[in-house]
Formats: structure tokens, sequence, C-alpha cells
């Protein structure tokens, strides 16, 4: 497949490895029966939930409902909406008083399944006993609406014998998607205006299993998105050190998408992800300052489209609970920018006649 090559576009998907960071909540009612809940966070990024102490900050919280053994009817919560749970300044809590439940006394075990955020719009909860926890989400199209989804569950859970909290291990159903930006030479430079990078054709819409954590996408159900950003001056030479990308955006401004595989947008515009960058592109002189413009000009930026994949097999994968960010390398031989190359002559020699020198004896100079 034939692509529209400005530059190379190298995926680094950033992530650490799933670091347990458990923080045990004070305990709800200790000489009672009342259950209570503590969080933890498996991962080490996200957006806008970095750790577990983030995500336990005053009116954060998440639904949750429970199952007892093989019954169907739900041991806490309902099969369409769980109770709300919310973190109060010290402890997670019932939003409602009148939520609240309690540990069962003949030894009978309960399944918990849980999402967060609780309440928003764009995510509708299922529950069963057997499925376990079902969630349908549609992202925004506004990176500020978007949120990071995330659900947890804990099988087979008893009253604790120390106290009465149960462990919630919230994990990330979505993919977290970042850019940086650099030039392959020293004197060239980019510049991209605020708000100027924008995703095309991805899937938007889907539901997933808990269970199985996989998502099953609608299939007619496509967007765009734009990444919220700050205009970015003078990106430069990246040299061997990745971490001389310039970024665009911050992490508080990521965007959470649908796991997803993809094909890239070609220069036959056939179906494929793509993004388009709205920038100048330009060289700058021995003299520090003088401006060469080569793509946009110094009052107008101007758009530039790439399929969004990296990938010599122009497939694309975006797993969940990943934070993938992408080196977009401006200077890389393309269509638009046209490297300087050089190529050799070396003029014949002229063949020039010097005459004949007839060789005779001559006397010897005198020598006073």
């Amino acid at each position: 497949m034939k692509r529209n090559l400005l530059y190379a576009l190298t995926a680094v998907a950033m992530l650490t490895g799933c670091a347990k960071n458990d923080v045990v909540d004070s305990e709800i009612n200790k000489e009672g029966n009342l259950i209570g809940f503590s969080t933890y966070k498996n991962i080490s990024r996200g957006n806008p939930v970095d750790d577990n102490n983030e995500f336990q900050t005053e009116n954060n919280n998440f639904g949750v409902t429970a199952f007892i053994d093989d019954k169907e009817s739900p041991y806490m919560g309902t099969v369409d909406k769980g109770i709300e749970i919310v973190f109060d300044g010290s402890k997670w809590t019932y939003a409602n008083a009148a939520d609240q439940a309690y540990w069962p006394t003949n030894n009978e075990e309960l399944d918990f399944y849980a999402y967060a955020p609780y309440n928003n719009t764009a995510i509708k909860a299922s529950f069963s006993n057997a499925g376990g926890l079902i969630l349908t989400y549609t992202v925004p199209a506004t990176e500020a609406e978007q949120v990071d989804l995330m659900y947890a569950s804990a099988l087979d859970q008893s009253k604790p014998a120390e106290n009465n909290s149960v462990t919630l291990p919230f994990k990330h159903a979505l993919t977290q998607v970042n850019f940086k930006i650099g030039t392959k030479t020293t004197n060239l430079k980019v510049d991209v205006e605020a708000n100027g990078i924008q995703i095309h054709n991805l899937k938007n819409s889907g539901t997933f299993s808990t269970k199985n954590e996989t998502w099953t996408l609608t299939d007619d159900a496509t967007a765009e998105y734009t990444v919220t950003s700050k205009e970015v001056l003078e990106a430069s030479y990246y040299g061997n050190d990745q971490s001389q990308y310039t970024t665009i955006g911050n992490a508080d401004n990521a965007l959470m998408l649908l796991p997803q595989r993809f094909e890239a947008k070609s220069e036959e515009l056939t179906d494929g992800a793509y993004l388009t960058i709205s920038c100048k592109i330009y060289q700058v002189l021995a003299d520090g300052e003088t401006k060469v413009y080569l793509h946009g000009s110094e009052s107008e930026y101007k758009n530039i489209t790439v399929g969004i994949s990296s990938k010599k097999e122009e497939t694309e994968i975006w797993e969940r609970n990943k934070k993938v960010t992408y080196n977009l390398l401006i200077g890389a031989v393309g269509s638009i920018l046209k490297p300087i190359e050089f190529e050799t002559t070396v003029k014949d020699w002229i063949p020039a006649d010097g005459g004949v020198i007839e060789p005779t004896e001559v006397a010897a100079p005198v020598q006073e």
C-alpha cells in the first residue's frame, strides 16, 4: 500500500509493567458487618487517573454490583446500574446510606463487579452472575469529555478476618494516545498550530466484556479526534535521543480511545486511519535567524496528511491498558519535502599538442 510519507511515524508503546499499588482505606464500621471497599489501580499511567492516590480523591466515584453464589438477582446493586461508592476525603463510602450492604454470615461468597466513573452518560453498564460486567461506551468527540474508563472484579470474596473491606483492582479499558514531534536535521524546524493534530476514521463505539477483557466494536461508527495542545514553536533536531522530541499537549490532555486494529490511509484515499497536522516547516539559514519556508508560510499554517500506522505491514493495533506515544519525525524522504541530493560529473581531460622537442648538446654554463 502506497503511503504519503512526509515523515516517519514511529509508534512507541510506552507502558510500564502492571505494578500493584494497593492502598487500603480506613476500615468502615469495624465492629459491624458492613461491606467496605478499598481500591488499587494496577497500571502506572493513565488519563485522567495516574495512580491510586489520584483515584482516591474527594468526590471521585465508582459503581459496584455483587452476586451471591449462583443467584441471578444481585446481592447489592442492580442488573443495569451499580450502587454508587464515593471517596469522602479519607475512605470509600456509600453515596446513599440506603444502598449499604452487609457481608453474608453463613460462609457464602460474593462476586463483585465495578466500573468508573459512575453516572457518566457515555457509559452504559449491565451486570449478570454468569457474564459479569458488560460496558457499552461511545467515545465523546471532545477530548475534555473523554474519560479514563476503568473496571474491576473481585470474585469468591468472603468477609476478611481483620476488616470489612474488599479490594477492587481497577484496570484501564481504553488506549491512551499521545504525540511528540521532531525534525531529522539540525537546521530544519517545525511549528505546529494550537490543537493542530487530528486523527480521522477511527472506531468510536463498542461493547466491552470485563470477563473476557475484549472489545466488540460497532463497524459503522467512526469519528475524528483533535489533540488538545498549545502552539508548538521551533521543534527541531532530535539527534539519537528520542527524549528530545517535543511533546504535543500533555498527559492530562491525552486522547482516551477505543482499542482497535486499523489500516493506514494511503495516497489513494482508501479506507483507513490517518492524521492531519497543521504546521509550518522551514529551514533556518547559517545566520541562525533567516527562515526559508518549505511548507506553509510565516503567516499561514498548512495541513499535511499521513497514514497513522508506522508498521511496515500497514496494520496498527491499539491494545487495552496501553499508553501509545507517536514520535512524528519531519524530514524523512517524502513527496512534500525534497531532500537535496548530489550527483557528480568530472570533465574529461582535453588533449593538447605540445609540439616536438629535439634534444641537442649545449655548452655547459661557465662557472666563475
